[in-house]
Parts: structure tokens; C-alpha cells; sequence
């Protein structure tokens, strides 16, 4: 490193808004990743769900045959029934790897991401990881959840557009994302429309 990197290095630590921007892009991304995993593994795992005793969920058998057989991780096991589902292609598969190594690099060295003037929190990645859990969620309310609803029984599953199919964790990386690339619109429209929810039903309870 030369004496125009340290300077560098230190410009970017030393400065109030750089040093709190890239703290909350670092946190933004563990916690889109975080959600991502979730929406991977939990998804498939309840695909083999068969109820509950005593002993809290039942999973079936086939779990363990035809998903954690394929990887020892857990997560890229579940990718992989995925992809053999038609969820996701392998694409999707190469952009999980470069999350997972960048997640990992965030998790283990934080302070390269603040005080290093060539390490940056990769936006366009936590785009990409935000399309990722959308990609699947939208697969999964629309291939399993409504099917299996007896509500969407005389639907028609081909004229519900994309764009209508939200799922809670999709809004929320959606606001985070948001808050990454600093487009604070829509994050000021959904809270006024939580707070006025809240209202009404202070209203209505009174």
C-alpha cells in the first residue's frame, strides 16, 4: 500500500457520512443475505412438511433424499432442488456463490469495507440477491402456495401477473434496498401508509 492509498483509507474511515454509510451498507447487506437463506431453505424444507407433534414440525423422509443428499451445505442443496423444480437456472446458481463469498468476506472483515479505499459494499450484488429471493418467492406463491389454497381453486394461475404476486420478504428487501442506493420514496410511502393503517385501527377501536 502507498502513502496515497493510506491517505485514502483514512479520508474514507475518518469521514462521519462515508463511515456510517458503509457501516449500514455492510449491515444492509448481512441482514438481505440473512433473508435470502431463509427464503431458500425454509421454503424447501416446508415443501416436505407433514405436520407437527409433541416434538414441533414433522419433515418428511424425502427431505433428507432428495434435497440434503445433494450438498453438505444445507443452502446450495436447496438451491439445487430448486433448480431441478424450474425455479432457477444456473445463472442463479453462479450468483448465489459470488453472494455467499461476499457475505462471507463482509462477515469476516468488516473493517477492510471502512477503512480500505478500495473495498466497497457491492450494491449491484444486493441487487442481484434482492431479484434472486424475489425470483423464488414469486415461483413459490405462485407454483405451491396458490394451488394448494382452495381459495384460488377456479383462478386462473396463468392471468395473475408477476408484478401481483408480493411476498412480505420481497417488500422487505425491497425497502432495504432501497435505503442502499438512498431512493427513499417508496420507503416514505409505505410507512405512511403502515402509520395510517395504525391509525384506523386505533379508530375503529375506540
Amino acid at each position: 500500500m502507498n502513502i496515497t492509498d493510506t491517505v485514502r483509507g483514512w479520508a474514507k474511515f475518518l469521514h462521519p457520512e462515508s463511515l456510517k454509510s458503509n457501516l449500514i451498507l455492510a449491515s444492509l447487506f448481512l441482514t438481505a443475505y440473512e433473508s435470502l437463506r431463509a427464503s431458500i431453505i425454509d421454503q424447501c424444507k416446508g415443501f416436505y412438511w407433514t405436520g407437527f407433534d409433541a416434538s414441533g414440525d414433522i419433515i418428511s423422509q424425502n427431505y433428507e433424499n432428495r434435497v440434503l443428499c445433494r450438498h453438505k451445505s444445507r443452502l446450495r442443496a436447496s438451491m439445487l432442488w430448486f433448480l431441478e423444480m424450474g425455479a432457477i437456472d444456473q445463472d442463479d446458481l453462479d450468483l448465489l456463490e459470488r453472494l455467499r463469498e461476499h457475505r462471507n468476506e463482509i462477515a469476516h472483515d468488516l473493517p477492510k469495507f471502512i477503512t480500505s479505499a478500495d473495498h466497497d459494499v457491492n450494491v449491484e450484488l444486493l441487487r442481484g440477491l434482492v431479484e434472486l429471493v424475489t425470483k423464488i418467492d414469486r415461483w413459490w406463491i405462485k407454483e405451491i402456495e396458490i394451488p394448494a389454497n382452495p381459495d384460488f381453486d377456479e383462478a386462473d394461475l396463468d392471468a395473475i401477473a408477476d408484478a401481483e404476486i408480493q411476498s412480505g420478504r420481497m417488500v422487505f428487501l425491497s425497502l432495504l434496498l432501497q435505503i442502499a442506493t438512498r431512493d427513499d420514496s417508496e420507503s416514505v410511502q409505505f410507512y405512511q401508509q403502515f402509520m395510517d393503517g395504525v391509525e384506523t385501527l386505533q379508530a375503529n377501536a375506540r
